[in-house]
């Protein structure tokens, strides 16, 4: 019922955000939309940024008892996978079910799988996905790009 999407945005390594998107029932949930800025990692590395934002995001809503998605999609390949995958072992936290979608060959990664999955393009199933993906990256790239702004134009 419940799908997050996170994504990681950055250009150079400089300005790093990373984006949580929610959607109930295929919908997106604008409410249960998160942005963060990314403290821990310096330069270019997607893997320790991702590390952070799913150990910030889980960790707050273990410690607050709130309600796990039934569904986290990462955007990315098996590495962002494992990355979050990382996060959860390393605060000693349950996931939910968990899986990757990498753009270019749209692959679906799945924690302990050695093979990608792929599904026919005309797939709801992979449409709905892709959806989420998508607008976890759109949100990210907003918030970055805000930042941008901010920084080179003093806004």
């Amino acid at each position: 019922r419940t799908i997050e999407g996170m994504d990681i945005a950055h250009l150079g390594g400089g300005e790093t955000v990373a984006s949580v998107v929610q959607f109930l029932d295929g919908l997106p949930f604008k409410p249960g939309y998160r942005r963060y800025k990314i403290n821990g990692v310096a330069g270019i590395d997607d893997f320790r940024s991702l590390h952070e934002v799913v150990s910030r995001r889980y960790r707050k809503l273990s410690d607050d008892d709130e309600v796990f998605p039934d569904l986290l999609l990462i955007d990315g390949g098996k590495g962002q996978l494992n990355a979050a995958l990382a996060a959860f072992r390393d605060q000693n936290i349950d996931p939910p079910a968990i899986l990757s979608l990498a753009k270019q060959e749209e692959e679906i990664f799945l924690p302990g799988e050695s093979e990608s999955l792929k599904l026919s393009k005309h797939s709801f199933a992979l449409r709905l996905l892709q959806y989420v993906r998508d607008e976890a990256h759109r949100f990210a790239q907003h918030y970055h790009h805000q930042l941008r702004r901010k920084s080179q134009l003093g806004e």
